[in-house]
């Protein structure tokens, strides 16, 4: 049996896996889904808001997809389902999914987006792929609403949008975009924190051993007189 890949590894170039196959291709200018981002509605992450059913409806707007019942069960699987007890506020779960959404909503027909969407078969297959591959690398980061509120947050869901539709932020390498996701990354901050109090406490432990063992030999010798 083979073990499921961790959605939050980063690929071999320093940036959340894509979804699309292929190599990545220049993207969109980052600020065009910042502003994007800071114009979505709010009534997109009411809690009441049942995710998997707001995803049907907006495939329906993005190209006329009808999704079938396994296509919203699994999305209720991915996203929660309101009232579950498995996901009782599902929209906390499913807002970076609904984000992307809303971000495909918008921009689906510019050159790099509708480009990759020819490659997983349109623009609502774009979005079932892209929305449970975000929600799997943000899941449990922010609240709902500071994925819209928060200028960092914007670009940080921004950043992982790009990076699951296998696009770089216009104007930027991979090394750049790498460099600047490690610096948004709220995952990676908290890693790099854990790893820095693991750290010190290691420091403090080892300093701790050496204080006793001084303090025996010390004892030793004291005693040899």
């Amino acid at each position: 049996m083979t073990t499921a890949p961790d959605p939050t590894a980063l690929g071999p170039d320093g940036l959340p896996r894509s979804v699309v196959p292929g190599e990545r291709r220049p993207g969109l200018p980052l600020s065009a889904l910042t502003h994007r981002l800071a114009a979505a509605p709010t009534a997109l992450l009411d809690a009441r808001v049942h995710p998997a059913a707001a995803l049907a409806d907006l495939a329906v707007s993005l190209d006329g997809t009808v999704l079938d019942a396994a296509w919203t069960a699994y999305l209720d699987g991915v996203l929660g389902v309101p009232g579950a007890t498995a996901h009782p506020t599902p929209t906390t779960r499913a807002a970076p999914g609904l984000l992307a959404a809303w971000l495909l909503l918008g921009l689906h027909r510019t050159p790099p987006l509708a480009t990759q969407a020819q490659q997983v078969g349109g623009p609502a297959m774009l979005l079932v792929t892209v929305a449970p591959a975000l929600v799997a690398l943000l899941d449990g980061l922010r609240e709902p609403r500071a994925w819209v509120a928060d200028e960092p947050a914007r670009e940080e869901l921004a950043r992982a949008f790009l990076a699951v539709c296998g696009l770089l932020p216009g104007g930027q390498d991979a090394a750049a975009a790498a460099d600047a996701w490690s610096a948004v990354s709220t995952r990676h901050r908290r890693e790099v924190v854990a790893q820095m109090a693991e750290e010190r406490r290691r420091a403090e432990e080892l300093a701790r051993r050496l204080a006793e063992q001084r303090a025996k030999e010390a004892a030793a010798q004291y005693a040899n007189y």
